[in-house]
């Protein structure tokens, strides 16, 4: 039962952290360069809207049907999403831009666009199977329209899909709830309760 229990426990913490974490910072001011919106970060106290997505697809004009920047964000300001990504899963990425971006991916710049554009597709970026890899991402929107739709081409069939920084070997096709931290250490007092009990029994 101890086993079952911290076994459960590793899972629920190893999806958590394969999550993507995105963050969303306002600007007061035109953005047309990376160095411009590396500075909007720096200057901030914290993000205005932080959050976890097994996917990064967003657009305010709809493009791909993908839904709009959660916290009502699309006028100007910077998004940055860290993370993992399974290049055994993946062999490319593409990105669907409007403004610009710079992505890199194991701490290599994997795709750089730095200049404010429409709606812009990257092409297939390719990269090597390294297994679970970072992944880090910055995006500006710079006057409304924005758009970042990151898809990912399959390595085993060359097929592509709305790219998932969830999954965990071959299950593509899964999406996995994150829970909250919150709930994780709820969750964990719980289980450890569990232990106890069985042991002093």
């Amino acid at each position: 039962m101890k086993k079952f229990i911290l076994g459960a426990l590793t899972l629920l913490l190893t999806l958590n952290a394969s999550a993507t974490v995105i963050s969303i910072y306002e600007s007061n001011s035109a953005l047309n360069s990376i160095a411009q919106s590396q500075a909007v970060i720096n200057n901030a106290a914290a993000a205005d809207t932080t959050l976890t997505s097994n996917n990064i697809f967003f657009s305010d004009s709809g493009h791909h049907g993908a839904s709009a920047f959660q916290g009502g964000h699309n006028s100007t300001f910077v998004l940055t999403a860290t993370g993992m990504i399974d290049t055994s899963l993946y062999s490319a990425l593409k990105f669907f831009h409007d403004d610009g971006i710079d992505v890199s991916l194991g701490g290599n710049s994997l795709y750089t666009y730095n200049a404010n554009t429409a709606l812009r597709n990257s092409g297939w970026k390719t990269f090597a199977d390294t297994g679970m890899t970072t992944f880090d991402l910055l995006f500006w929107e710079n006057g409304g329209a924005a758009s970042i739709l990151v898809y990912g081409q399959l390595r085993a069939n060359q097929t592509s899909e709305v790219a998932n920084f969830a999954t965990i070997g071959s299950q593509s096709s899964v999406t996995v709830a994150v829970p909250e931290p919150t709930t994780l250490a709820i969750l964990g007092l719980g289980l450890l309760g569990l232990v106890s009990r069985k042991v002093k029994k």
